[in-house]
């Protein structure tokens, strides 16, 4: 990664952009972006989301359902569905 490229990812990660958002600013696909944060979270003070998202108490971020290439919304109502 240049140093503007990593400058943009820990601003735009720390404002809550996703991961996808990061990669398309950068030129990078998301699995890239995603991989170079984990290894470099205590260098920059990139906190984890996760925490962040089990404060809010939601099972699942609206960040995540718009990234996803799923359908979420009906997995989650089978999931959530009384079967027979």
């Amino acid at each position: 990664m240049t140093r503007k490229q990593i400058e943009v990812i820990v601003s735009m990660y720390k404002e809550g952009a996703s991961y996808v958002e990061i990669g398309k600013v950068i030129g990078k696909p998301d699995h890239v972006v995603h991989y170079w944060i984990r290894h470099n979270r205590g260098e920059y003070g990139l906190d984890r989301r996760r925490a962040l998202v089990d404060k809010a108490k939601t099972p699942l971020s609206l960040a995540a359902k718009d990234d996803s290439k799923w359908n979420i919304q009906l997995g989650l109502d089978f999931i959530k569905r009384r079967w027979v």
